[in-house]
């Protein structure tokens, strides 16, 4: 993702809450300049900031997640899981906390598709 992507995107999300792009750029560059983030790091802190702010939901990938905590997918799927058993037995809907999906199936016709 290249920075004006990244500012793009949450412009167009956030700017009709009062973010403007200058705030937003400022928060990007911040991560990036100052805390040696990524831009996709620095993007999606900002997503979760913004989100916590505004009250927006957003979602996050097991590769996003993976990469803004630097777990192995294996430690972060296992902290996910005991997060939604510890919500569950809080009597909190799990969903609330992470939902699991999975990607749509690609479908691949090696020699076109006909009818």
């Amino acid at each position: 993702m290249t920075f004006k992507t990244a500012v793009d995107n949450l412009v167009r999300t956030y700017e009709k809450y009062g973010f403007t792009k200058e705030v937003i750029e400022e928060q990007i560059k911040d991560g990036i300049m100052n805390q040696g983030f990524s831009v996709n790091v620095a993007y999606n802190g900002v997503r979760m900031v913004l989100a916590q702010i505004t009250g927006k939901r957003e979602y996050f990938s097991i590769e996003d997640m993976m990469e803004i905590t630097g777990e192995s997918r294996e430690e972060l799927i296992k902290r996910i899981e005991e997060m939604r058993a510890d919500a569950q037995a809080a009597g909190k809907n799990p969903d609330d906390y992470a939902v699991l999906t999975t990607k749509s199936k690609v479908l691949y016709f090696p020699d076109g598709f006909t009818s």
